[in-house]
């Protein structure tokens, strides 16, 4: 493996990374930013060698050195000026209690690492699409390479985004023969980041727990080292809905910006995603109207949201797709062509509930995970409903355009079929329900309570309600009769 070659990479990952938080003036804590810059650097550098191959130069370790160089260039200008930083919570040291945990959050992190480099790409939709691609473009240097006489087109997986192609050469001609360790990179700095998140809303020993449940989830730890699409889309889908909650609360419009990239780098990675994205706009009208903004106000920030995705959707498909691949993409022959016919809805949604998720399948996917957070949401829904805070709403609000959207997108596109397409874009609903146990009734009363316990203001009952004391009140004499 060529450390050079890796440690390079993840200062591009950095750096520009860095760069876009500070363009649209990010303000997080240090290490939240180390961690998001990473991620937000990993599909960024995936454009570079687009722009090799549309300036139709060879693709070899000079060219993905200078691309890649001036990719992290142009992203970090933003850095050389000037941006005062205010005061923010600092990350605290880990409690005693925290570390059983984290010792083993952080052995999974290791053993996924690992598997990333020793394991070749073993996904049938990579082995028959991106990774066919990649290692044909570094073999023949150049992307319109010999691939394109086996004829793979019902597999469906040449008209997909160039992110894990392009990853994928650039990892292969710089730091090893499988490519990818880029993510490992992503993989790692998420969990880091979710903790961290869940760390600010929720007490520590209960984010510990949280957040390696969720690690431990079959499918979604699985893809943590086996490469394909959903795992990077649950990422940026994720964010931009945590970054969409900011914006809900502070008003500020950078935010909903950088949500907005979010969500395209969600839909460049998974161009579907356009849809689930159109799915987020009644919340915004029926948060600003409650508010009593103008029709106009709600429909410039519906296009703002939808600004990254619809240009990376183009970009991907009227692009990437039509340069790049030699085949014709024929997107209606995708669609289906009967969709007054609801009822393929309705079972697509069955299916999906009772074959998919609540049955021996869901268990091997999800294991119970799913049911944990069923069970959390009945309670809150029962006893702690008056400690709904805003980000658990935009959570729920989140897990339902999952749920709902992506049998949606079973309806609408055939090819998007139940057994694989359905079942990893549900990964997408799952750090949402991290976000939202954290944030729920049931354990903000647990955090409460255990914090007030470590604090030691737990205040005696007779403290705590005082005892009515008498007074006694003079009476005043009577007047002598005359």
């Amino acid at each position: 493996m060529n450390f050079a070659g890796l440690l390079f990479l993840i200062f591009s990952h950095f750096f520009s990374g860095k760069g876009i938080l500070r363009l649209f003036r990010i303000q997080l804590p240090v290490f939240q930013q180390v961690c998001l810059s990473l991620m937000i650097g990993v599909p960024i550098i995936s454009f570079a060698p687009c722009f090799v191959q549309l300036l139709a130069l060879p693709i070899v370790m000079n060219t993905m050195i200078v691309s890649t160089g001036i990719v992290t260039l142009v992203c970090s200008l933003p850095l050389l000026f000037p941006f005062r930083k205010p005061r923010l919570l600092t990350f605290t040291m880990p409690k005693l209690y925290e570390v059983p945990f984290l010792v083993i959050i952080v052995g999974l992190l290791i053993i996924s690492a690992w598997r990333a480099w020793y394991l070749p790409p073993t996904a049938r939709d990579v082995l028959s699409g991106p990774e066919l691609l990649a290692e044909y473009a570094v073999k023949e240097k150049n992307m319109i390479s010999s691939v394109f006489t086996i004829d793979l087109r019902t597999t469906n997986n040449y008209f997909k985004s160039p992110y894990l192609t392009c990853l994928q050469i650039l990892y292969k001609i710089l730091v090893c023969p499988f490519g990818q360790l880029w993510l490992t990179v992503l993989s790692t700095s998420f969990v880091c980041w979710l903790y961290v998140v869940i760390r600010e809303k929720c007490h520590p020993l209960l984010s510990a727990f949280i957040v390696f449940f969720f690690l431990i989830t079959p499918d979604i730890y699985s893809y943590s080292f086996i490469i394909l699409y959903d795992y990077s889309n649950m990422v940026f889908f994720f964010c931009g809905f945590y970054f969409l909650s900011r914006f809900l609360t502070s008003q500020k419009i950078n935010e909903l910006i950088f949500a907005s990239l979010l969500f395209g780098l969600a839909t460049y990675i998974r161009t579907e995603t356009l849809v689930l994205v159109a799915f987020i706009i009644p919340l915004l009208f029926f948060y600003f109207y409650k508010r009593k903004a103008s029709l106009l106000d709600i429909g410039k920030y519906s296009a703002i949201l939808l600004s990254f995705s619809s240009v990376l959707y183009f970009v991907c498909i009227y692009v990437f797709v039509k340069k790049f691949v030699i085949i014709p993409l024929d997107i209606k022959s995708q669609v289906n062509p009967n969709l007054l016919d609801l009822s393929v809805l309705v079972q697509r949604f069955l299916d999906m509930n009772f074959g998919l998720i609540f049955s021996a399948a869901g268990l091997g996917t999800f294991a119970y995970f799913i049911y944990f957070f069923s069970i959390l949401f009945f309670v809150d829904l029962i006893f702690f409903r008056k400690r709904y805070n805003h980000e658990a709403r935009i959570a729920l609000y989140g897990i339902s355009v999952v749920y709902f959207g992506v049998p949606f997108l079973g309806y609408l596109l055939p090819l998007f079929d139940l057994g694989n397409t359905t079942k990893r874009a549900l990964f997408k609903a799952v750090p949402l329900l991290v976000w939202y146990i954290s944030n729920g009734g049931l354990f903000s009363f647990l955090s409460e309570r255990i914090n007030n316990y470590e604090q030691g203001i737990i205040k005696p009952k007779s403290e705590a309600t005082p005892q009515k004391v008498a007074v006694k009140v003079p009476i005043a004499p009577k007047p002598k009769r005359k």
